[in-house]
Order: C-alpha cells, then structure tokens, then sequence
C-alpha cells in the first residue's frame, strides 16, 4: 500500500473498513437517495472510487465532482454531461426516441466529445435547453435491463455554499427544491439514486438557509474515525515495504498522540516516522517516534493544514462572524476545555450573540471542535489541527 497523502486512492491503495462500507451498502440497498456524513480528510472519495470500482450486482456508478460549480444550471449540465459519458449510458440496449433526441440536446449543448453510437447530435441551435429538466427527462428513459444507475455527487455541499455566497439564500433553496423534486420522481424511484457528500456540514448550511425540510429525504451514514486496532492496522501497512523496526507498544504510543484517528493524520505521520527511520535507523522507539511527531508540524506540511484555514476564510462572512471563529478556536488551544459560557461571551463580544450556535455547529460538522462528555464546553477534535492553528494561525 502506498501512502498517498492529501489525495483519494483506489485499487490496492485503499484501506478498506468493511463496516464502513457494509453500512453504505446498505443504505443503497434501502433505496434512499444518501449523504455521506464526515469532516474532510476521513476517505470519503476513496469510499466512492471503491464502490464504483466494486459494484454490486445491477448497479451502476457515476462519478461527479462540483466542488467549483456556482450556479443550478452548471450543476445540472455537469451531472448530464458525466451520465451520458457513463459505460451505463453507452452500452444501453434498449433506447427509446425521446432519449435519443433529449441526449443528443444535452450532448451538443455540453459539448462533449464522446461516442454514443445511437446519439445523432444534429440539432437546431437555437433550440432552447434547461439542464434540470432535460437531464431529468434523461433519466426517466433510462433502461438499465432492471439495473440501478448511482450517481455519487462529491462536494454537493460546496456547490450549494458556493450558489450561496454568489446568488443568495433565495437561489440556493432553489437548488435544494429542485433537487429535491428530482429525487422524489416516482418515474426515477427504482433506477436512479443519489450518494452525496462535501467537506462542510450540510445541516448546518441549510439551517442557515431556513431549509432542513429540503433535506429531510436523504439517509445519513456517517464516517467515522478509525478505531484503534483500524489505525495500528493501517499504520502496518504503510511501513511494510520500509524495513521499519517498530514494536507494537510504540505504534500505539504515537497514535494516542493524535487523539482523533483520521486516515490523512495516520499518512501524515508515517510519513515522518520514514523519514526519522531514514535519518536515524532501526528500531524505532519512543524517542524517535516523538521526534517524528513534532515533525508533522515542519513548514513542508503547511499545505495539507492551510486548506482548512483557507476555507474558514472563504465561507465565514467577512467581519465579527470571521473574528468570533478565529477567538473561538484560539482559546481552544489552551489545555483547559474551552466553556461554552465562554463562547457565548465572546459572540456578545463581537455582536453575534443571536445566531452564534450555527456557526459553532459548523465547526463540529466540519471537524474542528467536539464537545466534552458533559456537553458544558468544546475541544479540539485533533491535537495535531490543534498544534498546527496554535504554531501558525493564533
């Protein structure tokens, strides 16, 4: 298994965690359209890659990322444009007329250059198109001899705070109520299902849209981090090409450092663990393992842990709501959890006392804080996000 870090793996670079992917197995099996719950960084798009590349029998994958898209016509034309370039589309036998003639719209409209042999794109140009309602159209006329088309929409949630930011609260329910209607097609309701993820919290967001009754159809599976015995296992595989001399206590040793077992934080640090072993050779014991830990927070690992400030920045509204994040977050570097009594006296502070707890709630969605057992105050959920805010960002 190589250590890919920072980016999503399949085929033999994958770990895979079979109750992870049993759980959303199961889901499709149930029917319901689906949103994968989890901070980034947790294999969400390696999950995806490995369901489309191990399907079950009678479903087929499609693949679409809209992480930059910012408007409901260019989500739609994305969506369209990656079905009809699916081996499902392609290899269909059974091909009605009105497919033909509304495929081969959408195909010269995107501008797709792939071989659809029962497509003929001649058309009149000034024939108006809506990508929603063709691509709808679309896939009520699929024939997949009995077979389930998934289409698997990555960064959903991106789109829908990117729509936000650029359009407005009215533009972004309107996506959702679009999306909404296209789920509950009953022409659609055995043939086509949708998996969605993104990086930021869902519920969250349209909380802030007054919307979580456009979302209440979708099933959540959640993510989680590994377990222990997860992470020892998937720290073995990374070294096992390396020679690396490391007793099992030391593994575990360095791996309670992290606090929160997430895939990428596992990478991360057997990364430095193979450039300690490099440095310094077998075995590896409690010194070095410590040696390597520091390490994770060199210069040369910034650009993995900058996208997270990067992307505060981008969606916390420019003001007292960016300022309440940076205060909050810094005084959760302290060692003392941080009370909640004190993250209302700050949003009183910065004037946003009033709808302060959606923002919090955004920093749990997306993996920053967690609250403590007794739900009276919050932590970082990673030491190591912890470390790298205190070292660069505070």
């Amino acid at each position: 298994m190589r250590n890919v870090i920072g980016q999503a793996v399949s085929g033999s670079d994958f770990f895979e965690r079979p109750q992870v992917i049993s759980k959303i197995r199961r889901a499709i099996r149930n029917g319901s359209s689906i949103y994968l719950s989890a901070p980034r960084r947790v294999g969400k798009t390696s999950a995806m890659n490995f369901l489309q590349d191990n399907p079950e029998t009678g479903q087929h994958y499609v693949y679409v990322i809209t992480q930059s898209i910012d408007s409901v016509d260019g989500f739609y034309k994305e969506l369209a444009k990656q079905v009809i370039d699916s081996p499902a589309f392609r290899t269909m036998s059974k091909v009605t007329d009105t497919l033909k003639k509304v495929a081969s719209g959408l195909l010269q409209r995107i501008n797709l250059k792939v071989s659809v042999p029962f497509l003929d794109v001649s058309l009149d140009k000034g024939e108006p198109i809506n990508f929603q309602t063709d691509l709808e159209k679309l896939l009520e006329e699929l024939d997949l001899d009995g077979g389930k088309l998934i289409i698997m929409v990555d960064e959903f949630t991106e789109t829908l705070d990117n729509i936000f930011l650029k359009h407005g609260k009215q533009e972004a329910r309107r996506f959702l109520q679009l999306f909404r209607e296209l789920m509950h097609n009953r022409k659609l309701a055995n043939k086509v299902q949708f998996l969605l993820t993104g990086s930021i919290g869902l519920q969250p967001l349209v909380k802030k849209l007054d919307a979580s009754d456009l979302v209440n159809q979708l099933q959540y599976v959640d993510i989680p981090p590994l377990t222990e015995e997860e992470a020892c296992t998937l720290f073995r595989k990374l070294i096992e090409l390396e020679g690396i001399q490391i007793d099992d206590e030391t593994v575990r040793f360095i791996l309670q450092k992290i606090d929160w077992l997430m895939p990428f934080h596992v990478q991360l640090l057997v990364q430095e663990v193979i450039d300690v072993y490099e440095s310094n050779g077998n075995p590896i014991d409690r010194q070095k393992a410590e040696k390597a830990f520091q390490q994770v927070f060199h210069q040369r690992n910034k650009i993995y842990f900058e996208q997270y400030y990067e992307r505060l920045k981008k969606r916390l509204e420019p003001g007292a709501e960016y300022l309440f994040v940076h205060d909050v977050l810094n005084r959760a570097t302290e060692e003392i959890p941080l009370e909640k009594s004190v993250v209302h006296d700050l949003a009183v502070k910065h004037g946003i006392a009033d709808n302060y707890k959606a923002t919090v709630e955004s920093l749990e969605y997306d993996g920053y804080l967690h609250q403590t057992d007794d739900n009276k105050a919050y932590r970082f959920n990673s030491s190591i996000l912890k470390i790298w805010w205190k070292k660069y960002v505070s």
